[in-house]
């Protein structure tokens, strides 16, 4: 494929030579371009605020791309053919295509003058051309590439110009959220839905909330096209479909219910008393043909802790007896509302030459809509799906219409659509989870990805998803997942009693949490001040944490096996729900225990520190350039801060499982977590628990970590084959307590 230059601008040959010399010539010859451009106006900034229609002019008409199937593709050919003069010339005319170039990026040339070849880069370290070329026949996109960087466009038909296939079917996103387009395709979506799809109507329950809002039209509304809504708070409402609302808080809520409101807003509730978020969300309501929306902030009595807990504890009934869930997963606060026009993503027409249905050698000139294409972590990270809270309302939602950077999206148990264009990515936490057959989505309805995986792997997937969101009270870190804890239950056999973020079946294995210490979720690992679960649960502290996640724990290919018994455990609740808060609890454990030395790095992040069993020297384990301290052990901390540096820290551990190291120790080293040094075949590993005593009760201890430790059986055991850590030296079989 080939960028065709217009009017004898500078050809692609050129350009590389000159952005090839550049790299040869001084610094100060670097003509930035940038510094030359006049600056955006009030009016121009204010217009694009306003318009979403592709933008086309007359400097971005001159570009012609070739991409009939026997032209050159792939190749560095397809510069930008502009000179200095014609891109300062497109900017002070406010062309768009140009202007994104210019955000984020240098337009460049080797000196100042208005016949110089233009390039853009994202710095000035390394000046590179723009170059166009074709990544995708099947579903044609345009890729460019800017300083070694590669993005996309992805090309469609012009809506209502003759369409060519090799633009495809699918029409253009629609940038406007909130249109009767938007909102036809949505009752399409759902009518299909709900006439079509069996497992759809199998997972929704019968369930009707205390109350709702009601949301309907006032009558001879002066502008049918936007009609006034009047909403009231219905109590006991009687059955009928509705719609859920699933959002980021983002602090206090404008309008919430209370006691002293809701005898007012059984009977009207003002528009203007509420933040944006909720109307946009009583207009999505009303676009797709329903009556009835269930929000928090206004459907439970919001200074009544008796309300909450009452209606915390049904949220799973909630949200599987809608109809619908509406998802605002672009918006940070209910102040920002989802409905906006996308302004930031308008398309851009370009000129694009394609073969002749009639044979012609030089093709026909057709016109095509390029949208530029979202990073999938852009999708990912929108703000809904950062928050602990609504983790569980994606999961337990039936239909799902969420709003994210570009439009909407609906998915279902059965299907998905888009309003126009490509499906937007929306899964995340992806890589853990190919060893178990599954990858776990931030929109699932019916938490379809971990229907096939089996008890304990499906519940150690949910907590490390729900960990790496972010939680405003830390006193929710049980609530916020109790509705998908209710669920689980229902649908997982062998379970068992839930206790603190636990089951008691295979509740060893969940013992063996750890910190996430290579997540990229920005979370900090801390011990709260206030108590909220054993120091057993993961629910205890505050961060990002994973469960050893293997198919071979449940299949037997990697010889797991518990080393200890767990005799006793039990949790003190808060009130009556099993699934709630707790004030207390204990674990009691019997098997090898063997006591330790840990010694902090003080190295930050990363920091796993290093140790030996108690009673060998430092000097033996300390050798020159290898890491310090026994190299058959591998230490999780759970709170590294909470100990000083560079001292000698006296821990216990007992045993919790063995296993063997799989053949394959690269794909382990994806899955098994928190061993970095490796293993090999026929050596044994083994997991364990980390304990301090708890002052003042002999035999009672609180959890800290988890430590790894492996080595070789008895026979084994060779010239640098060391011992499986437990059976060397002085362990004891003993029981312990940990609360």
């Amino acid at each position: 494929m080939v960028l065709v230059p217009v009017n004898n601008l500078p050809t692609g040959p050129g350009l590389n030579q000159a952005a090839a010399s550049s790299q040869s010539q001084a610094r100060p010859l670097i003509h930035v371009v940038n510094d030359a451009l006049p600056p955006m106006t009030d009016d121009q900034e204010d217009q694009d605020q306003k318009d979403v229609s592709p933008h086309t002019c007359r400097h971005c008409s001159k570009i012609t791309i070739d991409m009939r199937q026997n032209s050159k593709d792939g190749k560095d050919d397809g510069q930008i053919g502009f000179t200095e003069a014609d891109v300062i010339s497109a900017l002070k005319d406010n062309c768009a295509l140009f202007s994104a170039f210019r955000q984020g990026a240098y337009l460049v040339s080797m000196t100042s003058g208005p016949d110089n070849p233009i390039w853009v880069e994202r710095t000035l370290k390394q000046p590179a051309i723009v170059n166009f070329f074709e990544v995708d026949w099947e579903r044609l996109k345009l890729g460019y590439k800017m300083n070694n960087r590669l993005g996309e466009f992805v090309l469609y038909n012009v809506p209502g110009q003759k369409p060519h296939e090799l633009f495809g079917p699918q029409p253009p996103p629609n940038l406007l959220p909130n249109s009767e387009l938007s909102y036809s395709r949505a009752r399409k979506y759902l009518r299909d839905c709900s006439a079509n799809h069996t497992k759809c109507r199998e997972f929704n329950l019968s369930h009707m909330p205390t109350r709702l809002l009601e949301v309907v039209t006032r009558p001879n509304s002066p502008n049918p096209d936007e009609p006034h809504l009047i909403v009231r708070l219905v109590s006991n409402p009687p059955p009928a479909p509705y719609a859920t609302l699933s959002y980021c808080w983002g602090g206090d809520q404008p309008g919430k219910t209370t006691k002293r409101n809701i005898g007012t807003y059984s009977r009207n509730i003002p528009l203007d008393v509420l933040p944006l978020t909720i109307i946009d969300a009583l207009t999505v309501t009303h676009g797709v043909g329903m009556k009835y929306l269930w929000v928090d902030a206004l459907c439970i009595i919001q200074d009544s802790d008796r309300d909450k807990m009452n209606e915390i504890s049904n949220m799973h009934l909630i949200y599987r007896g809608a109809f619908l869930t509406v998802a605002a997963g672009v918006a940070s606060t209910s102040l920002d509302g989802f409905l906006r026009p996308r302004v930031h993503d308008r398309g851009y027409v370009f000129n694009v030459r394609v073969d002749s249905p009639v044979g012609k050698q030089e093709g026909e000139i057709r016109q095509a809509i390029a949208m530029p294409v979202r990073s999938r972590r852009d999708q990912e990270m929108l703000p809904l799906y950062t928050r602990a809270w609504t983790f569980q309302e994606g999961q337990l939602s039936t239909r799902v219409l969420a709003y994210g950077n570009r439009g909407m999206v609906f998915c279902c148990l059965e299907s998905r659509h888009t309003d126009g264009g490509l499906e937007e990515p929306i899964t995340t936490l992806r890589s853990i989870y190919d060893s178990i057959g599954a990858s776990f989505k931030n929109l699932d309805p019916g938490n379809q990805s971990l229907a096939g995986v089996r008890h304990p792997l499906a519940w150690g997937v949910i907590v490390e998803a729900y960990t790496s969101r972010e939680l405003t009270m830390g006193d929710d870190k049980l609530l916020a997942v109790m509705a998908i804890a209710e669920e689980y239950k229902r649908i997982k056999e062998g379970v068992g009693e839930y206790l603190a973020g636990l089951w008691r079946g295979d509740m060893l294995f969940q013992l063996l949490w750890a910190a996430h210490r290579v997540s990229d979720v920005k979370t900090k690992f801390k011990r709260p001040e206030r108590y909220r679960a054993p120091s057993w649960s993961w629910a205890s502290l505050d961060g990002h944490f994973r469960i050893f996640l293997h198919q071979g724990v449940l299949d037997g290919s990697i010889g797991y096996k518990y080393a200890c018994e767990l005799l006793h455990a039990e949790t003190t609740l808060v009130g009556g729900n099993p699934l709630g808060q707790v004030k207390g609890g204990f674990i009691r454990l019997r098997g090898r225990v063997k006591k330790v030395v840990w010694k902090r790095n003080g190295t930050g992040k990363h920091d796993h520190g290093y140790g030996w069993a108690l009673g060998d020297l430092e000097s033996d384990w300390v050798k020159s350039g290898e890491v310090p301290g026994d190299d058959r052990l591998s230490w999780y901390v759970d709170v590294p801060d909470e100990w000083p540096v560079k001292r000698d820290i006296v821990m216990s551990c007992i045993e919790v499982c063995t296993y063997e190291a799989p053949e394959n120790l690269m794909q382990f080293a994806m899955v098994q977590l928190y061993d970095e040094r490796g293993g090999s075949p026929n050596m044994t590993q083994g997991r364990g628990i980390l304990l301090v005593p708890v002052e003042g009760q002999p035999g009672t201890y609180r959890r800290v970590g988890t430590m790894g430790c492996k080595g070789y059986l008895e026979g084994d055991v060779g010239f640098e084959k060391k011992p499986y850590w437990f059976d060397e030296g002085h362990s004891m079989r003993q029981e312990v307590v940990v609360i």
